[in-house]
């Protein structure tokens, strides 16, 4: 498994697509050992992924 956190990202001002991108070849390198156990991916964004350019995000409750 994989789990993305704090400034764990696939290049600056990711979009959407390159977060899809980059997952796709972590999978795609899982699948492609002998055993072919697929990957778990995980990203540390509770009230929105700001690692996405443009997303996105929503306040916590402590800030309202």
């Amino acid at each position: 498994s994989i789990l993305s956190g704090g400034e764990s990202v696939p290049r600056p001002r990711a979009s959407a697509q390159d977060w899809v991108d980059m997952v796709n070849g972590f999978q795609k390198e899982a699948l492609s050992t002998r055993l072919q156990i697929p990957m778990i991916y995980g990203i540390d964004a509770v009230h929105g992924h700001n690692n996405v350019f443009n997303a996105t995000i929503f306040p916590h409750n402590v800030g309202l």
